[in-house]
């Protein structure tokens, strides 16, 4: 596509930086654009890596229960902290409560223990992980104890618990001060009306789900905006999981977007993070590699130019739906999470 202006900005002060750069959330707070997550980080991976994106720039840190490994992380921050890189008022943590913790006795109980984890006395903002809630684990020593089942094999569903049951102990966090702002992941239009249906609750601030251009999602896209919700993307390279069929390669390397990169002189990383930031997104990144991290650190608030932008709106039109995270042990039915 030789003469195509694929990314342009204007050069007063320079391009605005996805970790700089600073959202409104409905409830008056700010959260930085761009941030780390430490899925599928190991406990010694974690720690090396969020102590370095400190360095790099991140100030919004993405954590879960389920990820096994915030006491590393809250390691690297408490590391960043005592060198007087940054204050802890400086950074954004968020972390998300598992549906084995759903139940509303066990939301606090759940909350106080990540909050140990990793190291602070409050989060910036807590997220309901998975719209379902699973029999209680108080701990996960097996794998059992984090994906319970039933004596069938099916998930240990627990259908009494009602979305709006944890949603109001999850505000009960906020009036407590251990949260600031609390939100969805992974949840549905039917899922955002069930928890704003009462009006005595707190709103939720953003849902995070899986956004990129082979997902790009705009009936719920259209629903975060008409709720005043912001929309939180994670996976936004849509890279292979474990949820992929073997033959998935990713959208690094698609023969559709590699002409982007050649032509553009960016990465096809950068074309994806910086697409997803155009659209004002919180956008969550991850690597252990420093020279990645770096590099995710730079992504700046470009502007696509029209032609690109068209190539990636109309990705998923020309090329298919690739839902990259997709649990299969999840609901009650033992089928895909997402139909």
């Amino acid at each position: 596509m030789p003469g195509v202006n694929v990314m342009s900005y204007k050069p007063l002060g320079g391009p605005v930086l996805g970790v700089t750069r600073m959202l409104q959330m409905r409830n008056g707070y700010t959260i930085p654009q761009c941030g780390f997550g430490t899925y599928r980080m190991t406990p010694t991976e974690a720690g090396a890596a969020v102590e370095y994106a400190v360095q790099a720039g991140f100030r919004h840190f993405d954590c879960a229960k389920a990820y096994c490994n915030q006491f590393a992380v809250g390691d690297g921050l408490r590391r960043a902290i005592s060198s007087g890189r940054v204050k802890r008022d400086d950074l954004f943590v968020t972390s998300k409560l598992w549906p084995t913790d759903q139940h509303p006795e066990n939301v606090e109980k759940a909350c106080r223990e990540t909050l140990e984890e990793l190291k602070v006395s409050y989060l910036d903002l807590y997220l309901i992980h998975w719209p379902v809630a699973w029999r209680h684990s108080p701990e996960f020593k097996t794998e059992e104890d984090k994906y319970p089942k039933h004596d069938s094999g099916l998930p240990a569903v627990d259908e009494r618990v009602k979305l709006t049951d944890t949603w109001r102990a999850m505000c009960a966090l906020v009036d407590k001060g251990l949260v600031r702002s609390i939100g969805l992941s992974n949840c549905s239009e039917k899922h955002i009306a069930e928890v704003m249906g009462d009006g005595d609750l707190y709103a939720p601030v953003l849902n995070q789900i899986e956004l990129h251009p082979a997902l790009v999602q705009r009936d719920l896209l259209n629903v975060h905006r008409t709720k005043r919700m912001l929309t939180a993307s994670y996976s936004p390279l849509g890279m292979p999981s474990r949820f992929t069929s073997p033959d998935y390669k990713g959208l690094l390397t698609h023969e559709a977007l590699l002409p982007l990169s050649e032509h553009s002189g960016f990465s096809v990383a950068r074309l994806l993070l910086n697409w997803n930031l155009d659209m004002h997104n919180v956008v969550i990144v991850r690597s252990t590699r420093r020279d990645h991290i770096q590099s995710n650190a730079k992504a700046s608030l470009y502007t696509l130019s029209d032609p690109v932008r068209m190539i990636l709106d109309r990705f998923q039109d020309r090329e298919g739906t690739v839902r990259t995270i997709n649990p299969t042990n999840f609901t009650h039915s033992g089928e895909s999470f997402f139909s």
